[in-house]
Parts: structure tokens; C-alpha cells; sequence
């Protein structure tokens, strides 16, 4: 009989600007729907679905913000509701701009730029080697609040010890062994290859994945 094996657990590589020159990175064990990032204070949350069949990055985006906008995007198309009517966008479309209160939409080419209250992201549509994902961005969100999400903190900050054998980082007062590595930065549409100090996923979110697992989009 033929060997079972488990399907490999499928990572994403995320790079977060930091405090410092160099920016850190961290990979996370993705489970099918994660929390990318939420801000209590401003009724925003952000989810994510991994992509079936790996890949690297995600099928489908969706932004809640208050209790009506709701905001779901996928590959194939982006469909917005504000509790009263719904519009959809294709991503072939041209350049669309949908305003509503404290609610900015600006669909460009392959980028959905979302503005939601005091924080803005762009949602961007990757197509690499046949498989097309999406990737979260974000540009702007509001210092000196509570962050929850695979994301990370706004901003982290880090000290390199020196002496030591292994490259060795200063975070949130704990020593963490790290290595230099490039990697694709999503976050940009040329998704230009960058260094990026490796670090684990606890080190910054001081959490485990199970809490940042969601049920639904």
C-alpha cells in the first residue's frame, strides 16, 4: 500500500516594518480563516481566508467596520454593503472611487485602497506564476492602541545584542535567535525582494494562532 502522509501546514511569510532600519518578519502556520488585524476602539476588523491549495497568500479578504460596512473581496470580485445597499466592483473595472460616511473606497489596478474611520488599508491583487491571491497592506492606523491580528503591532521596535555566535534581537525585553533572510514584499504591487530579520510568530504577538482563528469571514 502506498505511504500517507499529512498535507504539509501551509505558512505565510509576513514583513512588518519596525522601529529600526531593518524590518522583521515572521512566519505563520495560516489555519483556513484567520483575524489579519482588529482595532476594538474603532469597531474594525479585518479577516482572512487562506487560499485552498496553498499559495501565498489569500482567496478571499473581508473588512466589517461598525455594524453595517462590510466589505468582502476575493480574486474574482469585491462586493461592499453599508447596511443599506450593496455595490460590487470588478477588478477589471477602471478607476472607481465610492464614498459613504467616514467610508472611502478607491478600486486602481489591482489595488483596493479602503478607508474605514482613522485606519486605511489597500488590498492588493498578486498573479505569480498562474496563481492569483490577495495581500492586506496597511497604510495607516492609530498609535497607542490595542492590535489583534497575524499582523502584528503597529510598530515594534528591537535592539541587536552584539557578541553573540547567533544573530540575536531584543524584543518586548526577551532575546530572540534570528537570521537574516530575503523575502517578497507583498505589500507592494512590484512585490520587490527585501532582508528581513526572521523572528518566531510569538515573539511579537506574544499569542498562539488559536487566538487569532476565526470561524467566519
Amino acid at each position: 500500500q502506498p505511504l500517507t502522509t499529512s498535507p504539509p501546514l501551509w505558512r505565510i511569510r509576513i514583513l512588518k516594518s519596525s522601529g529600526n532600519a531593518k524590518p522583521l518578519c515572521y512566519d505563520v502556520p495560516v489555519a483556513e480563516k484567520v483575524r489579519l488585524q482588529q482595532n476594538v476602539l474603532s469597531e474594525f476588523s479585518m479577516n482572512g481566508q487562506r487560499e485552498s491549495f496553498g499559495g501565498e497568500g489569500f482567496s478571499r479578504i473581508s473588512i466589517h467596520y461598525k455594524t453595517n460596512h462590510h466589505l468582502l473581496l476575493s480574486t474574482n470580485e469585491i462586493n461592499y454593503t453599508d447596511g443599506q445597499e450593496t455595490v460590487k466592483f470588478s477588478w477589471e473595472q477602471d478607476l472607481t472611487h465610492h464614498e459613504r460616511e467616514n467610508v472611502s473606497l478607491i478600486l486602481r489596478r489591482n489595488e483596493f485602497d479602503v478607508t474605514m474611520g482613522n485606519i486605511r488599508v489597500a488590498i492588493l491583487l498578486h498573479k505569480k506564476d498562474g496563481d492569483i491571491f490577495l495581500w492586506p497592506a496597511i497604510w495607516q492606523q492609530p498609535k497607542d492602541v490595542v492590535l489583534m491580528g497575524i499582523l502584528g503591532e503597529a510598530d515594534i521596535s528591537y535592539d541587536e545584542i552584539p557578541g553573540s555566535q547567533t544573530p540575536t534581537l531584543k524584543i518586548k525585553d526577551k532575546e530572540v535567535k534570528t537570521s537574516w533572510v530575503m523575502v517578497k514584499d507583498y505589500r507592494l504591487a512590484s512585490a520587490p525582494v527585501v532582508g528581513c530579520w526572521l523572528v518566531p510568530f510569538q515573539a511579537l504577538t506574544q499569542r498562539e494562532l488559536s487566538d487569532f482563528t476565526v470561524t467566519q469571514l
